[in-house]
């Protein structure tokens, strides 16, 4: 459900959408530069989710650990990882972590009577996307991946958790996030109709919402004005891209263009 999503615009374009500065962003680029020329002397080659921001990316898997552009509190954009860290790991859940993903989405529908969402909803950010992928079961069980964006392509807030871990024998900080799912609406249900979670969607929110989702101190029953499945059918439009659409070089236009499907969606 939803570990991929797409953010084509640049930092630049983000920090202009949500009045933040990028001080932070461009100190992170330069990290990330140094750890690039690194791995190219040692290996000859480089994992760009591990040495790039995802700005720019026409696809951002999850399970990747992406490093993101995130909207917070904070009146600088964050650079967080993809996939919660929660705080109070150990060294072997971070060990886990930088094998594989652990949580990469959190249900709406839990996150007042799970001991780790509701711990930390009052970390509330944004997750800027130009458009994320869905994929759709077809009648013969085989499935089409379905490229998802606004009519008026623009940017979509993805509402988010965010939590800090600190490593406790180097000091350093991991911020890392999920994002928040809910109920898909009927055209977003056919299209993510299959697999273990079937007709969820991520919980988007109006541009006023997003400022609204972001203000400190809220309680509970604030926050749960936001969890309803948005009213955006109308708004967005999906077509069929490739299979393996996320193989290879992610920064590539063609990732979403559309392409041929044998089962035809009356979206």
């Amino acid at each position: 459900m939803c570990f991929f999503t797409s953010q084509r615009k640049n930092a630049k374009d983000i920090a202009k959408r949500y009045g933040r500065r990028l001080d932070i962003i461009e100190a992170a680029r330069q990290i990330l530069a140094e750890q690039e020329a690194e791995q190219l002397n040692k290996n000859g080659n480089v994992n760009v989710y591990e040495t790039r921001l995802n700005d720019g990316m026409y696809v951002s898997p999850g399970w990747a650990h992406p490093y993101s552009v995130i909207v917070s509190e904070s009146d600088e954009l964050q650079v967080m990882q993809w996939g919660l860290l929660p705080s109070y790991s150990s060294i072997s859940d971070f060990e886990r972590y930088m094998r594989q993903s652990m949580y990469v989405n959190a249900r709406s529908e839990n996150l007042f009577n799970s001991r780790l969402w509701k711990r930390i909803t009052k970390n509330r950010c944004i997750i800027p996307v130009e458009g994320y992928f869905e994929p759709h079961e077809n009648n013969d069980k085989s499935k089409t991946p379905y490229y998802i964006e606004r009519k008026d392509r623009e940017m979509i807030s993805i509402a988010g958790l965010y939590d800090v871990w600190k490593h406790p024998q180097t000091g350093e900080l991991y911020q890392t996030f999920v994002m928040i799912t809910v109920p898909a609406s009927p055209k977003l249900c056919k299209i993510h109709n299959g697999g273990n979670n079937p007709c969820r969607m991520p919980l988007i929110l109006t541009y006023e919402q997003a400022k609204e989702w972001l203000l400190p101190d809220m309680k509970q029953p604030e926050i749960e004005r936001f969890l309803n499945t948005p009213d955006m059918d109308s708004e967005i439009v999906a077509w069929p891209v490739r299979n393996k659409f996320d193989r290879g070089n992610p920064f590539d236009p063609s990732i979403i263009d559309r392409v041929p499907t044998q089962e035809k969606l009356d979206l």
